[in-house]
């Protein structure tokens, strides 16, 4: 699971930044969908750690 949200992660932060401006309406939804996956990537960090 860890490794499908890296992999989601590096994919979104991945987009350049001149094709996140011809989506400008998608920018904030892929701004959230990042930081959720963060998020998600410390949990599932901690889980395995613990």
């Amino acid at each position: 699971m860890l490794y499908i949200v890296e992999k989601a992660l590096d994919e979104l932060e991945s987009v350049p930044t001149e094709k996140r401006e011809g989506l400008k309406h998608l920018d904030q939804e892929i701004n959230d969908a990042v930081e959720k996956l963060k998020i998600l990537k410390e949990k599932l960090k901690a889980a395995e750690n613990k």
